[in-house]
C-alpha cells in the first residue's frame, strides 16, 4: 500500500503497459463498444417513466409519459446510445419540474 501525505492509503495494483499506451492515458478504455439492444433501451425508458413518476408523485401519468416521450424523441438521433436514459431523464425533469405549479401555490 502506498501512503500520501495526508495519510490515505492507497491499493498499488500492477497496470498493464498496453494500458498506459493506449488512448486516455493510465487506464483501459472504457467507452462502449456496441450499441445497447432493443431491449436495454426499452429497459432505460421503462426505468425512467418510473423515475420521472416517483420523483413528481403530483404530475399526471399522461403529463410524464408526454415529457418522457418527448425527450427520447430529442436525442432519436443521438449516436452514443447508452447515455440516452440518463439524459433523457434529466430533459423531462426539467420540463416537468417547469411546468408544475410551485409548492405554495398548491397547499402545501
Amino acid at each position: 500500500m502506498a501512503e500520501t501525505p495526508y495519510g490515505i492509503r492507497w491499493l498499488s495494483l500492477p497496470v498493464r503497459q498496453a494500458a498506459i499506451d493506449e488512448p486516455g492515458g493510465h487506464c483501459p478504455d472504457t467507452r462502449p463498444a456496441a450499441r445497447p439492444t432493443p431491449a436495454a433501451e426499452r429497459h432505460g425508458r421503462e426505468d425512467v417513466q418510473a423515475r420521472l413518476s416517483h420523483d413528481f408523485p403530483d404530475a399526471s401519468a399522461a403529463a410524464t409519459t408526454a415529457a418522457a416521450a418527448e425527450a427520447f424523441a430529442f436525442f432519436s438521433s443521438a449516436r452514443i446510445r447508452h447515455y440516452v436514459p440518463v439524459l433523457a431523464f434529466k430533459r423531462a425533469s426539467r420540463r416537468l419540474a417547469h411546468h408544475l405549479p410551485e409548492p405554495e401555490a398548491r397547499g402545501g
